[in-house]
């Protein structure tokens, strides 16, 4: 059993899949559909980077978004929500949390080092809670 003390980088997907600021939401969700994941970076000219959720996407489609006119950049949040690899999944639960994400960037001397996301933390903080009813 894996324990929420233990640290981000046990869980976190190695890596972080970047796209290109002009790709279309049609071709950003076709990325993430694939994949399977839900979330990605996008690099911006000047080498800062956002992230774009399927969130995002679902709520640009619902304000009436062109999928075919309307690029990743459009939608992406600059705001990246960040922990560090050594940090704790109940650290990176908390932080998730307070900030209303359900990913986070993992962050190594500045760089992108990885994601965790909701679904790598939940199952843990559920088996750790019932090991201790139990």
């Amino acid at each position: 059993m894996s324990d929420p003390r233990n640290p981000v980088r046990d869980v976190m997907s190695r890596g972080a899949i970047s796209v290109g600021e002009t790709l279309t939401l049609r071709s950003l969700a076709a990325v993430l559909a694939e994949l399977e994941i839900g979330v990605a970076l996008v690099q911006q000219p000047d080498g800062a980077a956002s992230v774009v959720s399927e969130r995002d996407v679902v709520r640009a489609l619902a304000d009436g978004a062109d999928p075919e006119e309307v690029w990743a950049a459009d939608v992406a949040s600059a705001d990246v929500v960040i922990v560090e690899p050594n940090e704790t999944i109940l650290a990176a639960a908390e932080r998730m949390t307070d900030e209303a994400v359900r990913h986070l960037a993992v962050v190594q001397h500045g760089k992108v080092v990885g994601i965790v996301s909701e679904r790598d933390v939940l199952p843990i903080l559920a088996s750790y809670a019932r090991s201790t009813v139990s």
